[in-house]
């Protein structure tokens, strides 16, 4: 089963790789500098349109939003579903305003820097970091602003009962963007969500790959 990964936010999908080393099929989605538009539902719409069977989805962050849209809208292409330290809203994401008046006045290297280094619980390599920068320099600024705009307006509430695929929510819980609470919400809003914990912080798909494994691997097996 082919395992289509979305980052977060300006965030590269070479921080899939630690994951791809011990979970076959996984494919990591450059939706950000892909054409636009960049809302929420647009861009799962474009995700959507590019899969030709069920695939386990795998959204981090703001690409858990859009995975949740996508399985909202397309459940016949979603055999599975693993959320990767998201929710269900942003009303407890303290600083998604402050990003994005930040990414609207003051695009560039420090404001990037600043939403990297606190995706980490521990900070990456340098030469990770420089690569991952690299990345979210090369993402346009309009993409930035307007997806995390579409994402604070976006309440998945409604939605995410309506999902009956397997489905597993995984929150690291050292997280400085997203609270535990919002991981315990997402995962008792989806019918059939199994909830994970890593010692870590946002990106747990980098940070503690072998726990979104484990959560891969338990979907699979309700998959089959």
């Amino acid at each position: 089963m082919r395992v289509v990964c979305l980052p977060g936010t300006v965030c590269s999908p070479a921080v899939f790789a630690p994951l791809a080393e011990l979970v076959d099929g996984v494919e990591a989605v450059s939706w950000m500098t892909a054409p636009g538009p960049w809302t929420v539902p647009a861009v799962a719409e474009r995700v959507a349109a590019d899969l030709t069977e069920p695939v386990l989805l795998v959204g981090h962050s703001t690409g858990g939003a859009i995975v949740g849209s996508l399985a909202g809208a397309h459940p016949e292409l979603v055999a599975g579903l693993v959320l990767v330290d998201t929710g269900a809203h942003t009303r407890r994401h303290g600083d998604v305003g402050a990003i994005i008046d930040r990414f609207a006045s003051s695009w560039g290297r420090e404001a990037l820097r600043a939403v990297l280094d606190r995706s980490f619980a521990t900070p990456p390599p340098e030469d990770v970091v420089a690569d991952l920068l690299a990345y979210a320099e090369s993402v346009p600024q309009e993409a930035a602003v307007e997806v995390l705009r579409s994402q604070r307006d976006l309440d998945l509430t409604p939605v995410l009962p309506t999902i009956t695929c397997p489905a597993a929510v995984v929150h690291g819980v050292h997280d400085r963007a997203r609270s535990t609470v919002e991981a315990e919400e997402l995962a008792a809003l989806l019918p059939h969500a199994t909830l994970h914990w890593a010692e870590c912080g946002h990106t747990p798909v980098y940070e503690a790959p072998e726990i979104v494994a484990e959560a891969i691997a338990s979907v699979r097996e309700r998959a089959s």
